[in-house]
């Protein structure tokens, strides 16, 4: 985010340099370095509450930061979540309160989509394409997207989509939501479409130099397109980037997809979706899956 506290500003001086959220596996075709220059944002003050919390950061450890005026407040209950060899589920007042999915991409192979369902799988988010990282920055399609979309639909799995983003201005991330519609053509989809903007870690990358207020636009400008096209939108990342590089009382009327790989969630703010292990296993799928859980607003996505 931008100006919280001088605190703040360092601490997201630290992770723009050393930060990796929980990371999409990328083209490989597209890791070319990148000499093309970010599209500056009007930088605008932060709206906080002036109130302190007190956070647990994977790479900082314990610090504090200010609260952001209007954003929800993550309500769950820890105490609620339990869990078998396999998934994780959550309950309020003795009744089941969550669903439970996978994401995928091409990455992850033939699937048996009715040995997925068999498993206990009640949605998928399905990699729809993404932009390279490279200085070009092609757009690219999954090419197994609709035969993964078909296929959950086929089982009475529900649905869901999400684009890899390398956006550096918000014509960019305009033009990756009309690209998902492209793709998706006359589907229609049961769970939201995700933006997954992330900071590309160990090699250049054409988002080196956006600002936190230009991820925010960005943001902003796909959930805003990616709703004019019908579909619920919802922001993918993990803690770090959607503490210090979103200003999330820009993007507080938009769902959260957080990842965090924990036995339970730690984030301050509200979410509707959990990443919470990259190393799932699930029958149908060979190897290991990303397993999710939705509960905030289920019932909006059914």
């Amino acid at each position: 985010m931008k100006r919280i506290t001088c605190l703040l500003i360092a601490s997201a001086m630290i992770l723009s340099a050393a930060l990796c959220g929980c990371s999409e596996e990328n083209n490989n075709n597209n890791n070319n370095s990148s000499s093309q220059t970010a599209t500056a944002a009007t930088d605008t003050t932060v709206k906080t509450t002036g109130n302190k919390i007190h956070i647990n950061d994977s790479t900082l450890g314990e610090i504090w930061i200010t609260e952001l005026d209007g954003v929800p407040v993550n309500k769950l209950d820890n105490n609620n979540f339990s869990a078998d060899s396999n998934l994780k589920y959550y309950n309020e007042n003795g009744k089941a309160a969550s669903s439970e999915g996978i994401d995928v991409s091409s990455y992850s192979g033939n699937i048996d989509w009715k040995k997925v369902k068999e498993s206990g799988i009640d949605f998928a988010m399905i990699r729809v394409g993404g932009r390279g990282y490279g200085e070009k920055g092609e757009m690219y399609t999954d090419e197994r997207a609709l035969e993964y979309i078909n296929g959950a639909k086929a089982e009475g799995i529900k649905v869901g989509a999400y684009f890899f983003s390398q956006a550096v201005s918000t014509e960019e991330a305009i033009e990756e939501a009309d690209y998902v519609k492209t793709v998706l053509g006359d589907i229609k989809l049961d769970y939201p479409v995700a933006y997954d903007w992330e900071i590309i870690k160990d090699d250049d990358a054409r988002t080196d130099s956006v600002s936190a207020s230009q991820a925010t636009e960005c943001a902003r400008a796909f959930c805003d397109r990616v709703k004019e096209l019908g579909y619920t939108p919802i922001l993918y990342s993990p803690s770090r980037e959607l503490y210090f590089k979103y200003d999330l009382s820009r993007l507080a009327d938009i769902d959260i997809w957080y990842c965090e790989y924990a036995n339970v969630p730690t984030f301050y703010y509200e979410f509707s979706m959990w990443q919470y292990s990259a190393t799932g296993t699930i029958d149908g799928i060979e190897g290991a899956v990303d397993l999710n859980i939705c509960f905030t607003n289920v019932a909006d996505y059914d």
